[in-house]
């Protein structure tokens, strides 16, 4: 592993760039999940039967820390471990490898952290994270159209292993206001009073919903399954309902984080 692959970025800041701490995975990193499937067994019949459906379990990312720089003295070391800390334990947060740049995992800090001087003369942290299943993609696949229709249909070109959320956000620039909103059969908003400049934002991603501005618009939904796609083209079309007082005209983004 060369040098510049020794640190990751958490929640924003870097371990060597920002926190002067270089990093060493311990015993390497998983790189598949225990999974649980459907299986049963059924009396009389040998082995077992397996049905769709399979579930991914969280798994642990361990290694320690190591100050670049050796600290001069233990209150140097003690306002570094204070610092540290804050950061590690800022909740649930993006993590993204040097090594592995474009995706990142969910992680949080999971075990007691100790800060020993047993091998390594600058002290040393070791750190243990669990983390959600899935590695995403750090840039999103996206596509974006302006209508003043009612219908409006994206090309989007999904790169994932998994099939992976969709999520879209509509934006009201027109003068009429929205009062229903379709996702293909997968969704359906009815009864919305979305006026000129608000904004709709539908989240695939678990726990899945549906806000304007903040608030949750879900009592609305009439639908509201699931949708992930797979690798490839996919054509994601939208439907909109307008009250009929002024221009009609929305901005809709359609993205997708890939998953592997």
């Amino acid at each position: 592993m060369l040098y510049k692959e020794t640190g990751f970025t958490l929640g924003g800041l870097h371990s060597r760039d920002d926190m002067g701490l270089i990093y060493v995975e311990k015993e390497g990193h998983i790189v598949i999940p225990e999974i649980k499937r459907n299986t049963y067994s059924i009396a009389g019949v040998s082995g077992q039967v397996i049905f769709p459906g399979e579930a991914w379990q969280p798994f642990n990312l361990e290694g320690t820390l190591y100050p670049a720089q050796e600290p001069k003295t233990q209150a140097e070391a003690q306002r570094l471990i204070r610092r540290v800390t804050a950061w590690l334990t800022a909740g649930r947060n993006p993590l993204i490898f040097d090594y592995e740049p474009e995706v990142f995992y969910l992680v949080e800090l999971s075990a007691a952290t100790k800060w020993s001087l047993r091998n390594w003369f600058g002290g040393e942290l070791q750190v243990r994270w669990t983390a959600q299943p899935y590695a995403y993609a750090v840039t999103p696949d996206t596509a974006e159209a302006e209508t003043t229709g009612t219908s409006c249909q994206l090309q989007l070109r999904v790169r994932t292993r998994h099939p992976a959320p969709l999520n879209l956000t509509i934006d009201n620039i027109g003068q009429a206001a929205i009062t229903r909103v379709d996702v293909g059969s997968s969704v359906s908003l009815r009864g919305l009073d979305m006026w000129a400049g608000q904004v709709m934002t539908i989240t695939m991603e678990p726990p899945i919903g549906v806000e304007i501005e903040g608030d949750s618009a879900l009592s609305h939904a009439a639908a509201f399954d699931p949708i992930l796609l797979d690798a490839g083209d996919h054509t994601v079309t939208v439907n909109l309902t307008y009250d009929g007082n002024g221009a009609t005209q929305a901005r809709i983004t359609a993205s997708v984080r890939g998953r592997w």
